[in-house]
């Protein structure tokens, strides 16, 4: 009886560990899954449109970037709340499939494809890429910079986890109505302090005639006292995500 005991005792015990071993893979298969299918509820609405809805949707989206006269920070993009984005002027803005996602990014070299999301809200960033809210939206055009955050080292979702592998040159892309945008890696800040507002500040703003994305990560990994921003640089697209 004894030993019988003791057998199921070690059995939990074992079963117990290998959950915990294989639940972040598990959680961040469910979530790819879940991404994925996001993807194609936003990819089905967007190819419903119709040439006039292409057109009013972008026109737009360049009227609320053309309002905003700085790029603007804040604060801190994690952890924070969105304050009901529903039904605001932004929340309209890029919302084919009426669930806030305004597009998505591809990051081949490091494995990513997330919806992107309006806002950087706690529930966004557990799964996805958020838009911080007051940067320009991800839309290209001279004169532009939008800024896209992501959690890393969530024990259910990967998420920016590998966003510190990527190196000057490297490409990145954003999915948005019939358009992808291809971005060039050209500036990579490792360590900015959480609280230095006037760097984060300065490192988003736009920069005269250039089309940039800045991707918005925490670091270092399980510490998360600073920022890591990777800036990329419009550049051409070829078709490489076809």
């Amino acid at each position: 009886m004894k030993r019988k005991l003791a057998d199921i005792l070690f059995g939990l015990v074992f079963l117990t560990g290998f959950g915990i071993f294989a639940y972040p893979t598990v959680a961040d298969q469910w979530n790819a899954y879940r991404q994925g299918r996001l993807i194609s509820t936003y990819e089905e609405a967007v190819a419903e449109m119709e040439p006039e809805d292409y057109t009013r949707e972008w026109e737009a989206a360049r009227a609320y970037n053309g309002s905003m006269e700085r790029n603007d920070f804040h604060g801190d993009a994690f952890g924070a709340t969105d304050g009901g984005l529903e039904g605001t002027e932004y929340w309209k803005v890029l919302n084919a499939s009426g669930n806030g996602v305004m597009g998505y990014m591809s990051i081949p070299g490091i494995g990513v494809r997330l919806a992107i999301y309006h806002g950087t809200g706690d529930e966004v960033l557990q799964t996805g890429i958020g838009h911080l809210e007051g940067t320009g939206l991800p839309i290209g055009g001279e004169g532009t910079h939008s800024v896209l955050a992501a959690h890393r080292g969530l024990p259910s979702a990967k998420l920016f986890t590998d966003l510190d592998r990527m190196e000057a040159g490297d490409l990145f892309y954003i999915s948005v109505l019939d358009q992808v945008l291809a971005y060039r890696v050209d500036q990579i800040l490792p360590m900015v302090d959480k609280d230095d507002l006037e760097a984060l500040t300065s490192a988003m703003q736009v920069s005269e005639g250039e089309d940039q994305v800045t991707l918005l990560t925490c670091t270092p990994y399980g510490v998360n006292s600073h920022r890591l921003l990777v800036r990329g640089t419009r550049t051409e697209y070829s078709g490489e995500l076809e």
